[in-house]
């Protein structure tokens, strides 16, 4: 499945039109910041998940789970009744789960929220492209 650029990142508003050639690169960029993102969480949450960094990167997480939750979503939707079905279904439930709350613990609000935008990116073939 691919992933639209508009599905990923907004483009910037000094490029009204994204070509083919920029498009690539625009969800080469944020397939990047994804994966930063995410690599980041589970490295703050074994060393500093409580600091304001931290914050801002559990909001950034959110916002992952709500952009990729849609493309992870139709994914799930496209595959035959299985196994591989269910679980992509209930990826994108409890991702959606883990972005309205996750509990006090940041350490672990850092973890599921980190896990459930690799697993949701994953499921759109946004982390392929790093």
């Amino acid at each position: 499945m691919t992933v639209l650029a508009h599905e990923v990142a907004a483009a910037p508003v000094e490029v009204p039109t994204v070509t083919s050639a920029n498009r690539k690169t625009l969800i080469a960029s944020a397939a990047a910041a994804v994966a930063g993102d995410v690599e980041a969480a589970l490295t703050l949450a074994d060393h500093h998940p409580a600091g304001e960094v931290a914050v801002r990167l559990r909001e950034r997480l959110r916002e992952h789970i709500h952009t990729l939750a849609v493309p992870a979503e139709r994914y799930a939707d496209l595959l035959p009744e299985s196994r591989d079905k269910d679980i992509a279904a209930s990826t994108v439930r409890f991702a959606r789960k883990v972005a309205r709350g996750c509990g006090s613990d940041p350490a672990i609000a850092l973890r599921l929220l980190a896990k459930s935008v690799a697993h949701l990116a994953r499921n759109t073939d946004l982390l392929r492209l790093v």
